[in-house]
């Protein structure tokens, strides 16, 4: 695949290239410690500048974090806001998601689709996929939390971190690495709704120079939406190489099978709009779900993927870093979504929304034609609801190179940190998908649907090929015995790509296109950051920090004909202070921030117009801001006593003002544990979670009413929203010798809430009270 803009240099080139940078290095390395005076046993052996300290402050605070620039950084150096969740608090939470901890981060909350990519908003933008060791990986379902040993949450746009994310932010998810010290855990989980599962970890040394680990975690469980149940099984083993004191080269292989209903939703009563309370579709069960079952309706995904990852100190200023992913999956998936329609025939174009003023009116059906002022009633609903999906299969392919090297000065009250690098990411996605038909469900007298299913012709086979070649380069200057640092940088991408669907129908002018035909995209950014830091005391740090992105819109159909941009890019400015109490067991940061993306992609409302269109209407690309206070304390204030505790006011409306689907603007979280450490007691402790979330709009809505003008648009409003809701979990754990014991009732309160929604006709209900236990050995 070749474009006029492509670069010169051949993606196989540039692989052999960093194959043999790293030959050279281990090379370099090994003669270096050939001829380096031998070391004594209590001489402290110096991490790479890539590699974290796994010393802790306290149970709940790490000081270091290499998420936000790829180098190990003081968390109070940083001009942005970084938060590490530790191994401690991922064990102390539990649960089956990844949110089931970000979610006590600053910012981070619930966003439209709980069960399944891994969907999280931060700073009020969606994100969905995960960032697994700096590598992203797109997928259907939720990622195993049973290998991960920390979490780093980057605040704001990060041009090498995860190029591709949104301007909100991102969450690294760092994998348990092999340790030369034999131990390791089995844990068996058991509970009511999505939590029965069982975890083996174990890591040694095999001999001085090397060391492995070894990760299997199953979970198969239901959940209390009905029908639903979860199956997934992840295996990785890894093994370290130490070809020198300061030289580490780990090789990681993971597989991951996940499989779990695809939820079809309750719909939204038809008597809420745009004012008023929200309600679920009345006379059906809270849990109602019309599906035949996960071997019908399912989301599912099979990867394998290896993992190099190779750092090494070559002399006292230099050092290198490689990694590299090679991953190959697989993603079948089958839905339905439920139409709803009314008894009676309506005229064509008259919907509840009215033209003056954007709000869905319930009971009232609206003229869409000048004067705007005629209505008349709004038919009821046919009890038959309409059930109709698709059904696809989704092959994905990686292969990724990153190549870092850092220079460092220091002399007596300055440092400086340089960093050179660059990296090639080559992805594909191949889906072939179909129409899936499904008999009507009366609501009156069924919760399943009955007869068979119909899965029409393959109607779509929509291909995307895309390389990215990034280079980048960045500065750190620690000035005045680090009480002023100063950081800069800036990153060029280019990619080329090729997309479209390979049964599309030919198009007429404007656009024009033969049928089956492929669309190139290429381009180039560059993205710049910069901060400072400064540290009236050593224990608080002021700071400002600017930060981009630019991610390939991926429609290529749509940039050629000028509809889409090239790039949606995303830039912050954030300002804050962060204290460090405590000799550092307390972390407490308040930060302000605005954030604008432009070539925000929306789905055109148009789609819905009643009669539809013959054809889908394209996305909409708009420009959003974003801006907000976060409020964050995380540490042990004593040995006994650890907390992590958020509260975030935020405004991010899309440029008509509304709320966007799903993302709320007002967060608030805290969890507090309490374990005894002597006496009687000793190894029993007590935890209280609590999470609040504000106000939702059901839906993302775009565009502007028939009777806006020029000088006075109508922009629509959002048909709904979700109500506040407030959950508050508890926690009672025992640990005795090796073995420990925990019992969690999430939900204590028994709240009746709303978890996400994803469409008027499609809200996830939440799970009521749910109640685990678990058992761990540790040897």
């Amino acid at each position: 695949m070749k474009h006029p803009n492509s670069p010169n240099l051949p993606p196989r080139l540039i692989i052999t290239a960093t194959l043999c940078g790293v030959l050279i290095s281990i090379t370099a390395t090994v003669s270096l410690a050939q001829t380096a005076p031998d070391q004594t046993a209590e001489e402290t052996v110096v991490l790479s500048p890539f590699e974290v300290s796994s010393l802790a402050p306290a149970r709940y605070q790490a000081s270091e974090s290499a998420a936000g620039g790829r180098i190990a950084a003081n968390i109070m150096d940083t001009p942005t806001t970084v938060t590490v969740l530790t191994s401690e608090f991922l064990n102390d939470v539990g649960g089956s998601r990844v949110l089931d901890a970000t979610k006590y981060v600053a910012g981070v909350g619930e966003a439209r689709i709980p069960g399944g990519e891994d969907r999280t908003t931060i700073r009020g933008f969606e994100t969905g996929g995960r960032r697994v060791d700096g590598f992203n990986t797109a997928g259907r379902g939720n990622y195993d939390h049973g290998a991960i040993g920390r979490v780093e949450v980057v605040k704001g746009p990060d041009a090498l971190l995860h190029p591709s994310g949104t301007p909100g932010g991102t969450v690294n998810l760092v994998t348990k690495k092999p340790q030369f010290t034999f131990g390791g855990s089995a844990k068996l989980q058991l509970g009511e709704y999505n939590t029965n599962r069982a975890e083996v970890d174990v890591t040694g040394p095999i001999n001085d120079s090397f060391a492995y680990r070894a990760v299997v975690a199953y979970q198969d469980s239901t959940g209390y939406i009905d029908g639903y149940r979860r199956d997934s099984l992840l295996f990785t083993p890894s093994l370290t190489w130490r070809l020198a004191p300061q030289t580490n080269l780990t090789l990681r292989y993971e597989y991951y099978h996940f499989k779990d209903a695809n939820i079809v939703g309750i719909p939204t009563d038809p008597s809420v709009g745009t004012r008023g309370a929200f309600k679920v579709l009345q006379g059906v069960p809270r849990n109602f779900n019309p599906t035949y079952g996960r071997d019908y309706e399912f989301d599912r995904e099979e990867w394998n993927q290896a993992m190099l990852l190779f750092t090494s100190t070559l002399t006292d200023r230099l050092s290198v870093r490689v990694a590299g992913r090679v991953a190959e999956g697989r993603n079948p998936q089958s839905d339905l979504r439920i139409r709803m329609s009314y008894l009676l025939p309506v005229p064509a174009g008259w919907t509840p929304v009215n033209p003056l003023t954007g709000e869905y009116v319930p009971g009232v059906l609206f003229d869409p034609n000048p004067p705007y002022t005629a209505t008349i009633p709004e038919p009821a609903l046919d009890p038959n609801l309409g059930l109709i999906g698709t059904e696809q299969t989704t092959d994905r392919r990686y292969r990724d190179v990153q190549n870092d090297w850092s220079y460092i000065v220091e002399a007596d009250s300055l440092k400086s940190t340089t960093l050179l690098g660059f990296a090639y990411a080559y992805s594909s996605r191949n889906s072939d998908r179909a129409q899936r038909f499904a008999p009507s469900i009366n609501i009156l007298t069924e919760t399943r649907p009955s007869g068979t299913p119909v899965v029409g012709p393959i109607n779509s086979q929509r291909r995307l090929q895309e390389s990215r070649y990034q280079v980048y380069l960045t500065e750190q200057l620690e000035l005045f015995d680090k009480r002023v640092v100063i950081s800069g940088g800036v990153s060029h991408v280019t990619f080329n790509a090729l997309s479209g669907d390979k049964l599309s129908a030919a198009k007429t002018p404007p656009n024009p296109a033969v049928a089956g035909q492929m669309f190139p995209g290429s381009g180039s950014k560059a993205t710049y950051n910069y901060g400072v830091v400064v540290k009236p005391l050593s224990s608080l740090s002021l700071y400002y920090g600017h930060t981009e992105n630019a991610v390939p819109v991926a429609d290529f159909e749509q940039v050629g004909a000028g509809i889409a941009p090239t790039f949606s890019a995303g830039e912050q400015d954030e300002f804050g202070i962060k204290g460090s109490f405590l000799d550092g067991r307390i972390i407490a940061s308040i930060a302000y921030y605005e954030i604008s993306q432009s070539g925000y992609e929306v789905f055109n409302p148009g789609n819905f117009a009643n009669p539809p269109p013959p054809t889908l209407l394209p996305s909409l690309y708009l420009s959003r801001e974003a801006r907000g206070w976060e409020y964050q304390v995380t540490g042990s204030i004593t040995p006994s006593l650890s907390v992590i505790a958020s509260y975030t006011d935020t405004t991010n409306r899309d440029p008509n003002g509304n709320l966007l689907g799903g993302a709320a603007e007002e967060l608030a979280s805290g969890y507090i544990r309490y374990e005894f450490v002597r006496g009687s007691l000793r190894g029993l402790a007590l935890a209280v979670g609590a999470v609040y979330s504000g106000e939702r709009a059901i839906e993302n809505v775009a565009g502007l009413t028939p009777a806006s003008t020029p000088a006075n648009p109508i922009p629509i409003r959002s048909s709904g929203f979700l109500p506040a809701h407030t959950l508050v979990d508890f926690t009672l754990s025992y640990t005795r010798a090796n073995w420990s014991y925990s019992l969690t009732v999430a939900n204590a309160l028994d709240k009746d809430y709303i978890a996400a929604p994803d469409a008027r006709t499609l809200i996830n209900v939440g799970t009521p009270r749910n109640i685990y236990g678990s058992a761990t050995w540790k040897f």
